[in-house]
C-alpha cells in the first residue's frame, strides 16, 4: 500500500498474476483482445493503450503453473472480499486490487515491511484498527485486513469521487493525488497521470489488465488450480478465549497444518484471549464443532461445564478432503440469480462460477449447475443425527422434490435428511388447530418489555441459520430478517438471540 512497497510488488508479482498454459502468441490476438477489453464492464472505464496491452501480454506469457495457483487462490479469498464489498456497498471489481497487491497471498511480505493480502504497512494498518503485536498480525487476517481495505477505499472514493483516483491513492497516498490534481488543474486521472509518481502511472492500467484476465482467462487456455473444497467453503468463527491450534484441530478433526494455513495472522499457533475476539477461519463443515466447544468454555447459563476429553489430532496423511463432499445438480429456473442461489446453497457466487466455468453471473433457464455439499457436519458434542439440509430446489442425483425437503429421508450413499426444526414463538403465541390462541400468556420478562409491539420475536437455536427462519414465514426473505434486525457480517446473529419478524407474517404455528 505504501509507494515503496507497492513499487516492489508491482515488479515482483506482475509475472505472477495470470499466465498462459501455452505460448502467448497462440492466443494473443491484439485485435480480439482490444474488442473484448473495450466492451468489458469495469468500475474503471476501459481505455486500451500500449501500457494495458503490454501488461496483458506479459500476464499471458509466463509460467502457467503459477498463474493457475493464483487463480485458484481466488476461490478461497474472493468470496470473503465479495461479502465485505457488498456490506460496504462498494463495487465488486475492487477485489482485483488484492491481486495486484499480494497475488492473493495472505503471508506476502514486501522488503519494506508491507504485509498481507492488501499490503498494509504497520503504521497504516494500526491506523485502520488492525492489531499488530508479538502474538497476532491482523494484516494477514483475510477478514480484518479486508475490512481495513474497504474503509480506506471508501474514504478515498468519498474524497476524490473517482475510482481511478481512489485506486491510484491506494498506491501512492492521498497527498500525492491531491498535489497532482493541483498541478494539473484537473481531477481527470488520465490527464493528471503524468504528475503522479512513476510507479503509480501504470497502476490503473495494470488493474484494468487484471480485470481483463479475470473475465476472459478461459479464452487464453488458463486452467485455475483450485484448492480442495475445505479451502473454498470456509467460515469465520469469532473466538474470545485463549485456545491453541492443536486444540482447534482436535475439536474439528482437522490437521494442525490446515488450521495454520487458513490462519496465518496468529504468530504462535494459538488464539490469544481478547474482549473483542479474533476471527478464526475454518472449513464451514467443521465450525459447528468449534462453536460447541467454545460454548462449553462460556456456557450460556454461567455455570461451569465438565469438558469432554479431546480426541487425538488427525494426522495429515489421514486428511482426505475430497472424501468429505459430494456434488449435486440444480437446473436453473426462470428468474434465478446467482447471488440468491449462493445464499440458498450456502456458498458464494464466485464458487458457483468456478465450479461451473461460468464467465459471468448471467444464467440461462434450463442450464445445469454443479453444487458441492459436505457429506456431514463435524460436531464436538453428541448429536441426534449428522444432518445436512440439502436445499429443496436441488435436482439431479439427490432427486429431491420440493415438498420432500422437510421430510426425513435417506439419500443413498450421501446424507440423511430430516425435517427442519420449528422455532417456537415466545410469549404464549402458540395456537391450536382452529387458529385460536390457547396458550396462557406468561408474565413479561424484562427483555419482553423492551420488545417492539410491531414484531414477533423468535429465539435462534444453535446450528440454525437465518435462512431456516425465513423459510418458515411465507413472503419473508433472508434480506428482510437481516434488515429488521440490523444483522451484518460485523454483527452476526448468535444462538439464543431474539430474531424480530414483522407482524402480519404467518408463523409456523399458523401454517
Amino acid at each position: 500500500m505504501e509507494p515503496s512497497a507497492l513499487r516492489t510488488y508491482m515488479a515482483l508479482f506482475t509475472f505472477l498474476l495470470f499466465f498462459q498454459t501455452i505460448k502467448a502468441d497462440s492466443t494473443f490476438n491484439p485485435g480480439e483482445i482490444k474488442s473484448r477489453f473495450e466492451t468489458m464492464e469495469c468500475i474503471v472505464q476501459p481505455r486500451y493503450n500500449t501500457t494495458v496491452e503490454g501488461y496483458i501480454k506479459k500476464y499471458l506469457s509466463w509460467d502457467a503453473r503459477l498463474a493457475s495457483k493464483i487463480l485458484g487462490r481466488a476461490a478461497t479469498y474472493f468470496p470473503i472480499f465479495e461479502d465485505y464489498l457488498q456490506e460496504h456497498d462498494l463495487p465488486q471489481d475492487l477485489k482485483f486490487l488484492a491481486v495486484l497487491e499480494s497475488a492473493l497471498n495472505p503471508k506476502a511480505t514486501s522488503p519494506v515491511g508491507a504485509v498481507g493480502l492488501w499490503q498494509f504497512m504497520a503504521t497504516t494498518g494500526k491506523g485502520y484498527g488492525l492489531t499488530i503485536n508479538s502474538e497476532i498480525d491482523e494484516r494477514s487476517c483475510p477478514h480484518n485486513s479486508t475490512e481495513a481495505a474497504m474503509n480506506y477505499l471508501s474514504k478515498a472514493y468519498e474524497r476524490f469521487g473517482s475510482w481511478e483516483l481512489a485506486l491510484a491513492s491506494y498506491n501512492c497516498g492521498a497527498g500525492n493525488i491531491s498535489r497532482a490534481m493541483k498541478r494539473a488543474r484537473t481531477d481527470d486521472y488520465w490527464k493528471l497521470v503524468q504528475f503522479l509518481p512513476r510507479e503509480t502511472r501504470s497502476f490503473v492500467p495494470a488493474f484494468l489488465a487484471v480485470a481483463y484476465i479475470a473475465n476472459y482467462y478461459h479464452l487464453h487456455e488458463i486452467n485455475p488450480d483450485f484448492p480442495n473444497l475445505d479451502m473454498q467453503l470456509t467460515e469465520a468463527v469469532k473466538v474470545f478465549d485463549d485456545i491453541d491450534f492443536p486444540t482447534i484441530a482436535a475439536v474439528t478433526g482437522l490437521p494442525v497444518e490446515i488450521v495454520k494455513e487458513l490462519n496465518p495472522a496468529f504468530k504462535k499457533d494459538k488464539v490469544p484471549a481478547s474482549e473483542n475476539g479474533y476471527y478464526v477461519l475454518l472449513p464451514r463443515r467443521v465450525t459447528a464443532g468449534l462453536n460447541e466447544y467454545l460454548g462449553l468454555l462460556r456456557p450460556d447459563n454461567g455455570t461451569t461445564s465438565e469438558m469432554p476429553e479431546l480426541p487425538a489430532v488427525v494426522d495429515t496423511s489421514a486428511y482426505l478432503p475430497d472424501e468429505y463432499y459430494f456434488s449435486s445438480t440444480y437446473k436453473v429456473a426462470e428468474g434465478d440469480k446467482l447471488s440468491e442461489l449462493g445464499t440458498i446453497f450456502k456458498c458464494s457466487r464466485h464458487s458457483l462460477r468456478a465450479w461451473n466455468n461460468l464467465t459471468s453471473d448471467r444464467l440461462k433457464k434450463g442450464e445445469e449447475l454443479t453444487v458441492w455439499f459436505p457429506k456431514e457436519l463435524v460436531h464436538f458434542l453428541p448429536q441426534e443425527a449428522d444432518v445436512v439440509a440439502l436445499p429443496a430446489i436441488m435436482q439431479g442425483e439427490a432427486a429431491l422434490e420440493k415438498q420432500a425437503f422437510r421430510e426425513e429421508r435417506e439419500i443413498p450413499g450421501k446424507l440423511k435428511m430430516k425435517s427442519l426444526k420449528t422455532i417456537k414463538p415466545l410469549s404464549g403465541q402458540a395456537k391450536s388447530q382452529n387458529g385460536k390462541n390457547t396458550a396462557k400468556k406468561a408474565p413479561p420478562t424484562n427483555a419482553e418489555k423492551n420488545q417492539d409491539p410491531g414484531f414477533i420475536y423468535y429465539q435462534l437455536q444453535r446450528n440454525e441459520s437465518l435462512l431456516d427462519v425465513a423459510e418458515q414465514f411465507p413472503g419473508v426473505t433472508l434480506q428482510n430478517i437481516m434488515d429488521w434486525n440490523e444483522f451484518s457480517a460485523k454483527k452476526p446473529p448468535m444462538p439464543g438471540i431474539l430474531v424480530k419478524i414483522k407482524k402480519q407474517t404467518p408463523g409456523p404455528a399458523e401454517k
